[in-house]
């Protein structure tokens, strides 16, 4: 149970972005949407922020290499002709390439980047992705276009070596590195001996600076990035925040669960399936659908290929769902109670129990209520806010 402090906690929600240079898969939708229920749920019983912005890591080479591609091989390209697909077959020609440009070419790009510069096919991608999480009713359909101030490297780097959690190797010209190694985890090399900084660097810098404002810390993160944001937890942790980590897989499409980098999205992306359900059961009804089936009904681990038919069940059982409103079911409890009971010791609502419980619909469930906070229908679901560095920065940590 979250203890009673007599003061709502406070949370920040910190999860690692999708980067704006591929379509939507239901992959990112599963995610997107979870991250939207915790935000939502939360919000009935704590303060929570979403740290949550594209800027941070375009200095990274997953971002900054496909800019890269797209000024070398595409000069001049018409964004705004451009759709979500197209975008995407051109991140898969970029990985495609055999040799990954070196970072002497990447260089003016992480520049540019950080001066807050985006390529015009990105920003078109995150005109499209707003559109997106518009029709989908999310709390924060700007997701992503914020600018937070960032700590310098060097401030992060010096601060992890002074708490034994970083290595730095740049006075011998050799790299550095986040030390967990007192939880038995290996060195993760964070920066070239060039200087060229991951995206952990990117997500330090814009965490560390603003963790005396918080409760809580929940990294959320996909599966394959566990290894990573294990790290993470410990150098936040080693700083003094208390963190939770929440996971979300990668969904399979036709059996096969790979990268977006890979393709084989097409024909699974939002604008290829939603209009016909929508027309078919509404806009509410879809919403609610999209939200049981990939954060629910495909549940923590996602071992069953997406599919648009299982969807359209789910659709029609929301629809159903929203008909009856909840009518004659539920306790004589308010949502907040609820929602911190089930809740427990972890401090944050996990989105998987809050849409299996308005699944269940047992005794003691405020089926109405519960309702409108999973559809977005409840006040006050917290914005996202983190738009800067906070009061004694860094140097207080």
């Amino acid at each position: 149970m979250v203890a009673d402090t007599g003061r709502r906690q406070r949370v920040l929600l910190a999860p690692v972005t999708v980067s704006p240079t591929k379509p939507l898969t239901p992959t990112h939708l599963k995610y997107l949407l979870s991250l939207d229920l915790i935000r939502r749920a939360t919000d009935a019983f704590a303060d929570i922020d979403c740290a949550y912005h594209h800027t941070v890591y375009t200095g990274s080479r997953q971002v900054a290499g496909f800019w890269e591609y797209l000024e070398r091989r595409h000069p001049g390209i018409d964004a705004d002709a451009l759709g979500e697909e197209d975008i995407g077959h051109l991140y898969v020609d970029h990985h495609r390439e055999e040799t990954a440009a070196p970072y002497a070419a990447l260089r003016p790009v992480v520049r540019r980047a950080e001066d807050g510069w985006v390529h015009p096919v990105s920003a078109r991608l995150l005109d499209l992705w707003e559109g997106h999480y518009r029709r989908l009713g999310m709390v924060d359909p700007e997701l992503g276009r914020g600018r937070p101030e960032l700590a310098s490297a060097d401030e992060v780097i010096d601060l992890l070596v002074r708490h034994d959690a970083g290595l730095d190797g740049r006075p011998l010209a050799a790299p550095v590195y986040l030390d967990a190694t007192r939880k038995g985890l290996p060195l993760r090399l964070v920066m070239s001996a060039e200087g060229q900084a991951n995206y952990l660097v990117h997500l330090l810098r814009e965490l560390i600076p603003v963790l005396d404002r918080y409760d809580l810390v929940v990294l959320a993160h996909d599966v394959e990035l566990r290894s990573d944001y294990r790290t993470v937890a410990h150098v936040l942790e080693t700083l003094g925040a208390r963190v939770a980590r929440f996971e979300v897989p990668r969904v399979p499409l036709d059996g096969v669960t790979a990268s977006a980098r890979a393709g084989g999205w097409e024909g699974y992306t939002l604008g290829a399936f939603q209009d016909p359900l929508i027309e078919r059961h509404g806009l509410a009804a879809f919403r609610l659908g999209m939200r049981l089936y990939l954060v629910a009904g495909l549940g923590r681990t996602a071992q069953e290929s997406f599919s648009v038919k299982h969807l359209g069940r789910w659709v029609r059982r929301a629809e159903r769902l929203l008909a009856d409103g909840g009518a004659g079911q539920g306790a004589e409890v308010d949502v907040a109670s609820y929602l911190t009971r089930l809740t427990g010791r972890q401090g944050y609502a996990d989105p998987y129990r809050v849409a299996s419980a308005l699944l269940g619909r047992g005794a003691d469930v405020p089926v109405a209520e519960l309702l409108r906070v999973v559809t977005g229908e409840a006040a006050g679901a917290g914005e996202p806010v983190l738009s800067g560095v906070g009061a004694g920065g860094i140097e207080g940590q």
